[in-house]
């Protein structure tokens, strides 16, 4: 797709780990995953030991990007790297570290983080770096504790505002 949309002059967004409000059970990741299974078992368990590293993207300032993106539509070519990602890497860890920060928020003391044992079979320590070429017009704002606690505000009214 991205060779097809270069001939014809278009732009490819490259997006990195684009994380918000889920409402389709079935296409869960990470985050929401960890929060729905804090509020339903009391627990989450990772499948890794967490030390692998993502760089996540709150959804509004993908939006926002990509607003950037169409509003300065004609300053781009097609061959510019256009990577709409955060720029920071936070390990899974730090990710349910932060989850158990928002439960303990809410008195829910007893939710735990059952880290796996295995390492990520999947990067295995390698990381892509992203261009950060965007930066000219587009910056993220939302810091992954802020992204993650206003996810976690909105899953939260489905458990406690029945």
């Amino acid at each position: 797709g991205e060779l097809y949309t270069t001939a014809l002059k278009g732009l490819t967004v490259k997006f990195w780990n684009v994380y918000g409000i889920e409402k389709d059970a079935d296409k869960a990741h990470v985050i929401t995953d960890f929060i729905h299974k804090g509020f339903k078992l009391g627990e989450f368990e990772m499948l890794t030991d967490g030390t692998e590293e993502r760089q996540f993207l709150y959804a509004e300032d993908c939006c926002k990007a990509l607003e950037t993106i169409m509003y300065n539509y004609k300053d781009f070519k097609s061959t510019d790297d256009l990577h709409v990602t955060s720029f920071n890497s936070t390990s899974i860890r730090r990710v349910a570290e932060i989850i158990q920060g928002c439960f303990n928020t809410i008195g829910r003391y007893d939710v735990k983080i059952n880290p796996g044992l295995a390492k990520d079979s999947v990067q295995m320590d390698k990381r892509n770096q992203p261009s950060n070429f965007i930066h000219s017009w587009w910056l993220p704002e939302t810091s992954i504790d802020v992204g993650i606690h206003k996810v976690f505000d909105e899953i939260k009214r489905e458990y406690l505002d029945d």
